[in-house]
């Protein structure tokens, strides 16, 4: 009879493994996580890019303008002369108009690492803006992600806080300032997307799906601040409509828009005026025609992938979302958008008009708004190192 020997050394090389992986998965498991969310199912079917979203190559008649001399140029907005505003990464405020560019002012700190990740509280993230046509100085009202509600004076750069976000309303403070919409009369309705996260850590509130944002007003006559509406899905884009009756506010990790109600019969009360978009919503801004410009921050619909859209697919379990938070690093979340940028135009009863794609992200890499002014349409994303122009006279004609 043979008898087969094995070495302490096979035996140890044959169970290493197996214990390693036991060991890992242990530790992982007892990693706090840091999102507890809960199950969310996204609307089914898919959307088709069909009718007015059928795939086309209008927004890569766009071009470029300042690259390299802007980063994340996500927001726009334009006084009596022409003059173009936005709000970049490392917290200035720059406005442009023709070829030239300069910096109006600064909503936070100078610092030699200013656009950076944590130094972004500190240099400020102006975002949402708008001229205040109601204040006979005209001057520019613009939400920090940090900092508050500004009121800027664009020939002096001299700042004015008019809501601190440690103030923010009913005593609670503001977590994350994202988009704002003036009436004629001075009213400022505004975004704050999370209670929970800051700008910084978006990707956490769209991967827990919370209901923590908020609408909120503030009168620059009155000084009053008012909670509107809470309970909101990533609160992002607002827009009043032409008669200013309505607000329509971006839902962006549902993938819907609300409308709520300024006047009327319906005064205070709100609905979901469309839903299961074929993408996130980012910035909403109304344009020549009466509708809506809304910049789709990513998209899903049926064909994105084989898989289909991944915060679908991991949407209703909360297990697979913590575990993923605890091993995964926040920006290589970002390898699951596909290549494919978006921009919807929305009527005021939420029909899709029309849609302006760059199916591969060849020219607009991204599209988290569409401003227009003066017949062209002004693309920006909270990341790009440029600003988007798409002569109006290129696509209309053809839609």
């Amino acid at each position: 009879m043979m008898y087969r020997v094995i070495s302490n050394t096979g035996f140890r090389r044959t169970w290493i493994l197996p214990i390693i992986t036991i060991w890992l998965s242990v530790c992982i498991y007892h990693l706090p996580s840091p999102i507890q969310p809960k199950p969310y199912f996204y609307p089914k079917p898919l959307p088709r890019l069909e009718g007015t979203l059928a795939i086309n190559t209008h927004l890569q008649n766009a071009s470029r303008a300042f690259q390299g001399r802007v980063t994340g140029p996500e927001s726009f907005a334009v006084d009596g002369d022409g003059v173009l505003y936005t709000g970049l990464a490392d917290g200035r405020i720059v406005g442009f108009k023709g070829g030239e560019l300069w910096e109006v002012t600064r909503t936070g700190e100078l610092h030699p690492d200013c656009g950076s990740f944590d130094l972004e509280p500190v240099c400020g993230r102006p975002k949402g803006m708008k001229v205040n046509t109601a204040d006979p100085s005209q001057p520019l009202i613009v939400l920090d992600s940090y900092r508050g509600l500004l009121q800027v004076d664009t020939k002096s750069g001299a700042i004015q806080v008019l809501l601190h976000s440690s103030t923010g309303v009913n005593g609670e403070p503001l977590k994350f300032l994202n988009a704002l919409d003036i009436s004629k009369d001075g009213i400022v309705y505004f975004t704050d997307s999370s209670r929970k996260w800051d700008r910084r850590n978006y990707r956490y509130e769209v991967i827990e799906v919370n209901p923590h944002g908020r609408l909120i007003m503030y009168n620059t006559v009155t000084k009053e601040t008012r909670l509107l509406l809470d309970g909101l899905y990533l609160a992002n884009g607002v827009a009043l409509s032409p008669d200013e009756s309505m607000l329509f506010i971006s839902e962006m990790s549902a993938c819907q828009i609300r409308r709520y109600f300024l006047k009327g019969e319906r005064t205070g009360q709100s609905d979901v005026i469309v839903q299961n978009l074929p993408g996130y919503p980012d910035n909403i801004k109304l344009n020549s025609r009466g509708n809506f410009y809304v910049g789709l921050g990513s998209v899903r619909y049926q064909g994105v992938s084989l898989l289909g859209p991944f915060l679908d697919l991991i949407g209703p379990y909360p297990a697979i979302k913590r575990f993923l938070t605890k091993i995964t690093p926040l920006r290589v979340f970002d390898i699951f958008m596909p290549k494919h940028s978006i921009i919807l135009e929305i009527s005021s009863n939420g029909d899709i008009v029309t849609s302006l794609h760059d199916h591969g992200a060849r020219v607009i890499s991204a599209s988290g708004e569409g401003f227009e002014f003066n017949n062209t349409l002004y693309i920006g994303s909270f990341w790009t190192p440029y600003i988007g122009m798409l002569n109006l006279t290129l696509v209309r004609p053809l839609q």
